[in-house]
């Protein structure tokens, strides 16, 4: 029988080994790390929503404190509301409107209407938006990706610890050769007439025992493991099953999968220096040394008595710039009253000098930081290349064992059916044909791990990558 033939036969679908037990949906079902991963998601993508609303539109309504009085005929009523909305997308655009409303006995005695547009020509405030909106996607896609990745992982401890169970599974097998084996010398020993007293007799008959002892326990060890695996499982091995019974018959025969298939930018650590290194430069440049602000307004009936050489409530038309560079600030605004009066200039002045002593060294941190950002995506192709030679190197390794596996087995079938039929004959004992029965076993055992450990190296190559386009949304 041919060894694909072989495969055929004796693994069937990945679908029937979900309903199997001990099954790899039981086994993730009971992981509570994935469990706890997949809540953190919802958060994340609930924080990314709040985060989208706070760099939105931002519009902010207020009635201010309103007073009341009654006394007699007089009666006095007053409050001071404001309207503000803020749009951080367009130059962080701000528009703002506010007045002081008063009432007095009927008579609108109202001031200070202002009506005010703000805008940043030049700032780090757009940036800084983008920012934090960016932060707060690449928070949710790492929740994400955790997930992803956990499940990964989840299903690879799965067939590691499988692969474990059949490992002690064929340690068995291997034991009961060697019991058979020593069985058969034994046999040998006393067709030739040693008695029982004979040193000879006593060491063959010694280590039969002490195979019979190695046997039993390990089988009692791997019934040990079966039930620590069934828990996980949410399942359960009662002692005495079968192991046989209790592994699966069936492992998913699936594609190998070739490093090369992926795309190299989306190897981790590439993508997360890649990543890095673009937030470093952006919050760089959002950090301007130099801003300037500008704003303008209209106040309807401006309360300073600077605005009018009548002392009566003017309009005024308000305009204004605000400069900083490094420590040092500088403001400047003109206020034109519409009765004709002489327009009102005001100016400010600010400085920071230690502001301006530490610059310099900013700015060369910043070098150093950028220096360390590029070296550190290198160090990630480095990293790449390193990995490309090793899961290359490891699946030649399993695809050159399964062929060996496969041929061996193939050859103690044989071996098993032929001495089938000669102990079925009389013609040979049945240790014998028990030692060709596990010499078998041992190979199918090994065929098993062997196909395991191509679904732990896909999995070991697929968390090396950042597979995106798999995320659930």
């Amino acid at each position: 029988m041919k060894y694909k033939a072989l495969a055929g036969t004796i693994f069937i679908s990945f679908s029937f080994l979900l309903t199997a037990e001990p099954s790899l949906s039981g086994y993730m079902k009971n992981d509570l790390e994935l469990q706890k991963l997949a809540l953190e998601v919802k958060k994340a993508a609930l924080k990314d929503k709040k985060t989208e609303i706070e760099n939105g539109l931002d519009l902010s309504l207020s009635t201010g404190t309103a007073t009341f009085r009654f006394s007699g005929d007089d009666s006095e009523f007053s409050f001071k509301p404001s309207a503000e909305i803020s749009i951080p997308q367009l130059s962080n655009l701000n528009l703002s409107a506010s007045s002081n409303i008063s009432i007095e006995n009927g008579s609108n005695k109202s001031s200070d209407i202002n009506l005010s547009l703000g805008i940043d020509l030049v700032s780090g405030a757009a940036l800084t938006r983008k920012i934090n909106l960016l932060k707060s996607n690449r928070a949710l896609l790492e929740a994400k990706r955790n997930l992803q990745e956990k499940a990964l992982e989840v299903e690879k401890e799965y067939y590691t610890e499988l692969k474990a169970l059949f490992s002690k599974a064929s340690e068995v097998s291997s034991l009961k050769k060697d019991l058979y084996e020593d069985t058969i010398s034994f046999d040998e020993i006393k067709a030739k007439g040693y008695t029982k007293t004979s040193a000879k007799y006593r060491q063959a008959e010694m280590k039969v025992l002490a195979d019979q002892h190695e046997v039993e326990t390990t089988r009692h060890e791997l019934e040990h493991n079966c039930a620590v695996f069934a828990s996980k499982c949410g399942t359960s091995y009662e002692s005495g099953t079968d192991v046989a019974e209790f592994l699966p018959e069936t492992i998913p025969e699936v594609p190998e999968v070739n490093i090369l298939d992926f795309d190299k930018k989306d190897y981790k650590k590439i993508e997360q220096a890649e990543y890095d290194h673009q937030l470093a430069e952006l919050e760089r440049k959002a950090d301007k040394e130099f801003s300037l602000k500008a704003n303008a307004g209209y106040t309807f009936r401006n309360s300073n008595t600077s605005f009018s050489s009548t002392g009566t409530k003017s309009d005024t038309i308000d305009t204004g710039l605000t400069a900083t560079y490094q420590g040092l600030s500088l403001g400047a605004g003109v206020y034109i009253p519409t009765d004709g009066t002489k327009p009102v200039y005001s100016a400010s002045a600010g400085i920071k000098p230690n502001t301006f002593r530490t610059a310099q060294i900013k700015r060369k941190t910043n070098e150093c930081n950028e220096e360390e950002e590029l070296i550190a995506i290198k160090s990630a192709e480095d990293s790449y290349e390193t990995d490309v030679v090793d899961k290359q190197s490891e699946l030649n390794d399993i695809k050159w064992s399964k062929e060996t596996y496969g041929k061996t087995f193939e050859m103690y079938q044989a071996l098993e059916k032929d001495m089938k039929a000669l102990y079925s004959q009389g013609l040979i004992k049945e240790t014998e044909y028990l030692d060709a029965f596990a010499n078998r076993e041992l190979y199918q055992y090994k065929i098993i791990m062997n196909m395991i450990d191509f679904i732990i190296y896909n999995n070991s190559t697929k968390l090396l990558f950042c597979q995106d386009s798999e995320l659930k949304d």
